[in-house]
């Protein structure tokens, strides 16, 4: 659970598909590159403790392994009427590194719903960039928050920062105490 009175401004902009696996417990691992018009040389971790705001963009059922593919049908369903985003997850870091090693990416297949092809495509876009690994432990907010749209939020970058601070209060993991800790040793002896 979160702290009493925890709130967060800071958002993670996700496939909305992807969130869906977060949510159940199946993607344990966020592999990033960074957006068109991200600053800098590429993707970073600015923040720990984030909300993921779901995106709808550059989603494809395509680069989806085939027990996921149903996820984008429903992520479309859920989504938030029009002129709205719908918060439904906050998650903190709890390992990070880079890596541009394609056999890395490969053992870590069950802790993410991304195929071969997209990962493929992941690592020879700017290859000069490695890319940014993380585990993720993700907390399900009480009940989903509905937030306007705004301009600020549009575009091909990361990271936004929200208009108003999203209350955490509630907030439960989404795997129990034991079944992270188990499957976070698996991840380390990949990762580490």
């Amino acid at each position: 659970m979160t702290t009493p009175g925890a709130s967060c401004q800071v958002a993670l902009k996700e496939w909305a598909t992807v969130l869906l696996a977060m949510e159940r417990g199946e993607q344990l691992v966020m592999i990033r590159k960074g957006g068109l018009i991200e600053p800098g040389t590429g993707f970073e971790w600015i923040a720990t403790r984030f909300v993921f705001y779901p995106t709808f963009e550059h989603q494809a059922v395509t680069f989806l392994r085939q027990p996921f593919q149903g996820y984008f049908e429903e992520a479309t369903v859920r989504r938030a009427a029009e002129g709205h985003v719908r918060i439904d997850l906050y998650g903190e870091v709890v390992d990070a590194v880079s890596s541009a090693e394609p056999t890395l990416v490969k053992r870590l297949e069950s802790f993410h719903i991304y195929n071969e092809a997209f990962l493929e495509q992941r690592l020879k876009w700017q290859p000069e960039q490695p890319l940014a690994l993380a585990v993720i432990r993700a907390f399900r907010l009480p009940a989903p928050q509905t937030i306007p749209l705004s301009d600020r939020y549009a575009g091909c970058k990361s990271w936004v920062e929200l208009a108003h601070p999203l209350a955490l209060d509630g907030a439960r993991p989404v795997l129990e105490d034991a079944v992270f800790t188990e499957r976070l040793q698996t991840l380390r002896s990949i990762l580490l």
